[in-house]
């Protein structure tokens, strides 16, 4: 038997990947390996699938880099919501979930293609709202647009401490190759990581920490 190439090892756990995921239907994604990128190709037939997929592929060693180029076409006999009704799920969602302010928060769309505006109370609560919106029926595509208007501002000193000390309680982040900087509440974070599941531990930490607007993240796998 042929032995596999280092490309083709990355590119078959990539499809055993997307056939793993349940909350996947990847029957017609296509995958192919320019070095560290992942380049996904096809349709599927929600938007989350189409997030979901590259999350999939920058799970897998070896991957740092993914072009999505995956399309969203929804099955023929699934009826669609109109852009109103999908502006009301979305709404009725935010509304209902507890854990988020939504009075400050615009919905509009248009031709499936979600645009989300106003404010929100925290930088977690933004990345909320934008997966509620994903995860709605009939969108393809999102515009985040909310700004984050803090109730309680945090000097970036306690900001900067607060992330060094959570990522020192966990036990998968090295806090000494990652450097954690704070301008007006905005974060950003540099350094590397061994792999993808790190590198998004360390923007969650960040993004759930009291006083932060915004995340850049500038962390690199190693």
């Amino acid at each position: 038997m042929m032995d596999l190439t280092n490309k083709d090892v990355k590119k078959k756990n990539i499809v055993d990947e997307l056939i793993w995921d349940d909350s996947i239907d990847a029957i017609d994604v296509d995958v192919d390996i320019e070095d560290n990128t992942a380049i996904l190709r096809g349709t599927v037939p929600t938007f989350s699938a189409k997030i979901n997929a590259e999350r999939d592929a920058l799970m897998v060693s070896g991957i740092d880099v993914v072009r999505n180029e995956l399309k969203v076409e929804f099955p023929l006999e699934l009826t669609l919501p109109d852009d109103q009704e999908i502006s009301d799920r979305i709404r009725s969602k935010l509304l209902w979930d507890s854990s988020i302010n939504s009075s400050n928060i615009e919905v509009e769309t248009a031709a499936g293609v979600v645009t989300l505006s106003g404010t929100v109370d925290s930088y977690w609560e933004r990345t909320l709202a934008e997966d509620l919106a994903l995860s709605t029926s009939g969108v393809i595509g999102l515009e985040n647009n909310l700004s984050v208007s803090l109730i309680k501002t945090v000097v970036d000193a306690d900001i900067e401490n607060d992330i060094r000390e959570a990522f020192k309680r966990n036990p998968l982040i090295d806090e000494k190759r990652i450097t954690v900087s704070a301008t007006d509440g905005i974060v950003t974070l540099s350094g590397t990581v061994p792999n993808y599941f790190t590198k998004t531990r360390a923007y969650n930490t960040a993004m759930y920490t009291s006083g932060v607007i915004d995340v850049i993240d500038n962390i690199a796998i190693v």
